[in-house]
């Protein structure tokens, strides 16, 4: 058996999968909480450029005579730890609104955080409740964007206020930092115990490889243990054994029919050779010649009628249910069977009787049936002394049709029941050449029956004879098609 590499097998992609979806979840997670408290920093960040902005009018309005240039001084010196930038943009009051100037803190050169006008006009139209914040991207003034806010006063003028987003990318890249090496390690440590799991769960699979490679046609003996688990691998391990143990009776069946075949076949060719070697050892008389001719016709018919029931056999082996269409009378069937085997009861001095009612339909096989008919007539008639009777019996019992055929016959041994159906099975070997059975009728008997989904019931006394009831389903009529 080919080895499967290690990057081929289920257990490497199951984890390689485990590790993408694992790595998707962390990624996920990691985006949601990074935009999470990128947000929470900006909402900081923007309620104090509005404090800075509020104070910053605060002190413009509260003393008169103080210029936006003195007031924008004073707040500059009291948040002098922040890189902070404040300027007032003043506008035209003709329509639309135009910049007419700008007045800046010192920090600011000319021409710089200088937004587009319609950004202004739009600001002076606002309220608190939806002020404009943006971020500005100046590298003369930061390396890092600008988060700028506008807000509408009296003018019109437009204050606009700027913190540099240092301090909270710093701590967002921080975050990154930290989320990332988390996640890998907890990437690393769960991908190793999820290997683990998956390489534990899928052991009893490695188990089954391993039995079936030790598994051969002559040992068939080997189950794999399954520790009672209830999950999918116990199922399909349970699956196994039964498979397996199907596997080794069929195996059985199959050595013991061919141990049969060749017993059965063997033993007429070695009559016949052993006839014709006393015959040809010296000169024999005419009735000598005939009795010998005899004799060996007898075995060829022995063996023909072992090659054709295993070649009917071999023929309803390959059969299917779908060939059951016909509607079939069993009474007409029945009483034509009998009429094929009257005539040899007759010769054995037995009495058939036969309880044929009005016809009674069944969804069949018309040569099938005659087939199991004949062949419990021949087992009867076989096994059956001479001055015994034979009683067949059609009837209907619920929704099921009966065939019921009753001997007065030898009968057979309680042990025997169970194995009669068996090929080549005969309850008394020493008879068998007697009476020419090879343990074939029957087993063609049960397979008919099986075809048919029909039930077989045998009852048997010993000197007494023996009963086989065939319960047939699903009978059909002729009213029932029109």
């Amino acid at each position: 058996m080919k080895k499967i590499k290690h990057f081929h097998s289920l257990s490497f992609k199951l984890t390689i999968w485990y590790i993408l979806i694992l790595a998707m979840i962390i990624t996920l997670s990691g985006f949601f909480l990074y935009q999470g408290y990128k947000d929470k920093l900006t909402d900081e960040l923007d309620k104090l450029l509005f404090e800075i902005a509020d104070e910053t009018y605060e002190a413009w309005r509260k003393k008169r005579g103080v210029s936006w240039q003195e007031a924008i001084q004073k707040i500059e010196t009291k948040y002098s730890s922040f890189p902070l930038y404040i300027q007032v943009v003043e506008l035209t009051e003709e329509k639309p609104l135009q910049i007419r100037n700008f007045i800046r803190s010192p920090r600011i050169p000319p021409g710089c955080l200088q937004l587009k006008p319609h950004l202004y006009r739009k600001a002076d139209k606002t309220d608190l409740n939806d002020l404009i914040h943006l971020e500005v991207d100046d590298k003369r003034l930061c390396s890092f964007p600008l988060r700028t806010l506008l807000i509408p006063v009296r003018g019109p003028r437009i204050l606009q206020v700027s913190l540099s987003t240092e301090e909270r990318n710093k701590a967002l890249n921080e975050l990154i930092l930290v989320m990332g090496g988390a996640g890998l390690l907890l990437l690393v440590l769960a991908s190793a115990g999820g290997s683990l799991i998956i390489s534990k769960a899928l052991h009893p699979v490695s188990k089954v490889i391993k039995t079936a490679k030790k598994i051969t046609a002559d040992d068939l003996s080997l189950r794999i243990e399954t520790k009672e688990r209830s999950d999918e691998i116990g199922a399909l391990v349970e699956t196994f054994n039964e498979m397996i143990a199907r596997l080794e009776r069929s195996v059985k069946k199959i050595k013991q029919f061919s141990g049969d075949v060749s017993h059965e076949l063997r033993t007429p060719l070695t009559i016949i050779r052993g006839e014709v070697e006393v015959l040809l050892r010296k000169d024999r008389k005419k009735e000598e010649y005939i009795q010998t001719m005899q004799s060996v016709l007898e075995e060829v018919g022995r063996m023909e009628r072992i090659i054709n029931d295993l070649l009917l056999l071999s023929r309803l082996e390959m059969m299917e249910s779908s060939q059951l269409q016909e509607n079939i009378d069993l009474s007409t069937i029945a009483s034509e069977a009998i009429s094929l085997r009257k005539e040899e009861a007759s010769k054995k001095g037995l009495i058939i009787e036969a309880d044929l009612p009005a016809p009674l339909f069944l969804t069949g096989h018309p040569e099938l049936l005659m087939r199991l008919v004949i062949n419990l007539l021949d087992n009867a008639l076989r096994y059956t002394p001479s001055g015994g009777k034979i009683a067949l019996e059609v009837k209907r019992e619920g929704n099921n049709i009966k065939l019921q055929i009753s001997d007065t016959g030898i009968g057979i041994p309680e042990k025997d029941l169970p194995f009669i159906f068996d090929r080549f099975y005969v309850v008394d070997p020493s008879r068998s050449k007697e009476t020419g059975g090879v343990g074939l009728g029957l087993a063609i008997v049960k397979w008919i029956a099986d075809f048919h989904q029909a039930q077989i019931q045998v009852e048997s006394k010993l000197n007494q004879g023996t009963t086989f009831i065939i319960s047939f389903p699903q009978q059909k009529n002729r009213n029932d098609e029109k």
